[in-house]
């Protein structure tokens, strides 16, 4: 066992905001493993179960708590798993119904059990507040979950897998725009002081990189990019995580590298349905080929996409199926194609469903016709946004509703354009790349399948104002490093 160092302890009093670890310095669990109350052959299983649910393959994870659940019945920490690995705190979407169905079931049968173990105890409450009823939708849920998770790291403060999730739990409910950033370096802070002490521990270092998954803290997440993988060679996710950062700081070869190791993966591990990391490295690598000019490569990989047809239905999948296309055409200018898509997206997705990826088709075509001319067909277009951005709002899909606002203004800016009208353009494409800059992109993309900021540089050289348009382009390279067609256009 190793003690927590001064500068460690202070951190995680700051982090979680407590009184309670002024007692002399606690030891933080330094074994092979979580030390459950279980038998021997179930804390194994559960084990390999926690790494996963680490790595967030929750798919595998589930299926590891179960083996230590048949090992031992009465192993509590084995529900605990299967609870945990069926809601996902920093992915976008909701649980299926099915999940839900698994993961209730598991709370419910928590609720007989008991332990003598205080930090099971306080992992089990943590769990089971997500479940709890009468909770006002998923991110009630999630912040319940939170603060239960970050009260069980204050009561055992001995405990680093604790102490990851707690992480975890503030990035899950840290607020949007510019106060996420001051909570994801505090929450950086601890994890990089948690890293000091386990180096190899993937929670740690899968949640370093979420912290650090935005501009101003990317070079903070470099060195665990650079090391993520090898902590879980054969983990899909884990061989995707680092490219969040890669994409952060424009290294196009090491992203494309590590998505195609973890597209392999995915397939090679798929069953029944192909896991939902494939769809989401594929379009990783799109946007990567993309920026490094490889058209071909880029198309190819689109095409192998949509040839196959047992993909696993969710937002994630959507997206991937969604944007991939669209960005074939959007980053090479190709207005017209792009207004001639057809409505008939990938038939494996119900996409009545996922309102906010349908979004960008639209998008597409709508800015495709505008920019082609066909004023029509792009007012066409802003009405189908502005009907899906009313059933996102319905949802509470809060931020992809904003981030449709500053869509519907970009197509009737380029409208206005087209009409003749460049004040009313200017203001509501700049309007569009303010919006766009103060929500950021979610993690589920490698970009917006073209940035609002750099469409106004675009906007400007039209108009020949050429010191203004170069100025946007630079603003864009700011945020999106290395980006081609802003790089192009500043040459």
């Amino acid at each position: 066992m190793q003690h927590l160092h001064r500068k460690t302890r202070a951190t995680l009093v700051a982090f979680l905001g407590t009184a309670c670890l002024v007692a002399p310095a606690p030891t933080v669990a330094m074994g092979p493993g979580f030390q459950t109350s279980c038998t021997q052959e179930a804390n194994q299983a559960f084990n390999d179960g926690l790494s996963l649910l680490h790595n967030m393959m929750y798919v595998q994870a589930e299926a590891a708590f179960n083996q230590a659940a048949e090992a031992d019945p009465s192993c509590i920490m084995a529900q605990w798993g299967i609870a945990m690995a069926n809601f996902h705190p920093l992915w976008p979407g909701t649980p299926s119904e099915a999940e839900t169905e698994r993961g209730t079931a598991a709370a419910e049968k928590l609720a007989s059990m008991t332990t003598d173990s205080a930090l099971e105890e306080a992992l089990v409450a943590a769990a089971a507040a997500f479940y709890a009823p009468g909770q006002d939708g998923y991110r009630a849920q999630i912040s319940a979950w939170a603060e239960a998770q970050i009260a069980a790291a204050e009561e055992n403060p001995e405990n680093i897998d604790s102490a990851a999730f707690a992480a975890l739990a503030r990035l899950a409910t840290a607020p949007r725009g510019p106060d996420r950033i001051e909570v994801n370096a505090q929450v950086g802070d601890t994890l990089d002081a948690l890293h000091q002490l386990q180096p190899d521990h993937p929670g740690i270092i899968h949640y370093a990189i979420h912290a650090f998954d935005n501009p101003p803290l990317k070079e903070r997440g470099r060195p665990y990019a650079e090391i993520y993988d090898k902590t879980a060679p054969n983990a899909p996710h884990a061989l995707h995580m680092p490219a969040h950062i890669f994409t952060r700081t424009g290294d196009w070869e090491k992203s494309i590298d590590l998505n195609r190791r973890s597209a392999r993966a995915a397939l090679e591990q798929s069953g029944d349905t192909i896991q939902i990391h494939y769809a989401h490295a594929i379009d990783y690598m799109v946007y990567g080929h993309l920026q490094l000019g490889e058209y071909d490569e880029a198309a190819r990989l689109v095409d192998e996409i949509n040839a196959i047809d047992n993909h696993q239905v969710s937002f994630v999948t959507a997206y991937a199926l969604a944007a991939a296309p669209v960005r074939l055409l959007l980053e090479r200018d190709m207005w017209a194609e792009a207004a001639a898509l057809s409505p008939d997206l990938h038939p494996t997705i119900p996409w009545e469903e996922f309102p906010q990826t349908f979004v960008m088709l639209w998008f597409a075509k709508g800015l495709g016709a505008a920019r082609s001319g066909d004023v029509a067909a792009a007012q066409t277009a802003v009405a189908e946004l502005k009907a899906l951005h009313d059933a996102m709002k319905e949802r509470g899909q809060d931020y992809w509703a904003k981030l449709t606002e500053g869509q519907i203004l970009t197509v009737e800016a380029w409208i206005a354009l087209a009409e003749g009208d460049e004040e009313v353009a200017l203001i509501q494409q700049s309007a569009a790349a303010d919006l766009e800059d103060e929500i950021g992109k979610s993690p589920v993309t490698p970009g917006h399948v073209l940035p609002a900021r750099e469409l106004l540089g675009d906007m400007l050289a039209q108009m020949n104002r050429k010191d203004e348009a170069a100025d946007a382009y630079r603003a864009t390279l700011l945020l999106s490093p290395n980006r081609a067609r802003s790089a192009a256009a500043l040459e």
